[in-house]
């Protein structure tokens, strides 16, 4: 069981959940955060010809428990559906999860998805 923490541009969030749901995973948590990525800043244009620089930009961090044999497709489906192929499309982390309970039925591991 693995817990993926992605960080994506909150204008890509439907296409994210849509992807993810579309793929029959459907449990998932998402909030708005503020996010530095690896560049020092980021130059984003204005309509009006004029430019502002941002230390930290607005992402969504989801969250998703799933279980190990579904997170190389995962990863794809967020990375395909998250893509601008710019600058601050944000992260994938995956991390090891020790275990998983319902707590309505006690239910554990690979019952819980």
């Amino acid at each position: 069981m693995k817990k993926i923490e992605a960080f994506v541009r909150p204008e890509r969030l439907n296409d994210v959940r849509r992807s993810l749901v579309e793929m029959g995973h459907r449990s998932m948590i998402n909030y708005d955060i503020w996010y530095r990525g690896t560049e020092h800043e980021i130059d984003q244009h204005q309509d009006h010809g004029s430019s502002s620089l941002y230390d930290f930009m607005p992402k969504v961090k989801i969250e998703l428990m799933v279980k190990d044999e579904s997170v190389q497709s995962i990863i794809d489906s967020i990375c395909d559906s998250a893509c601008t192929g710019n600058i601050g499309d944000g992260k994938i982390f995956i991390m090891p999860a020790e275990m998983a309970i319902r707590i309505q039925t006690k239910e554990t591991g690979d019952a819980v998805f």
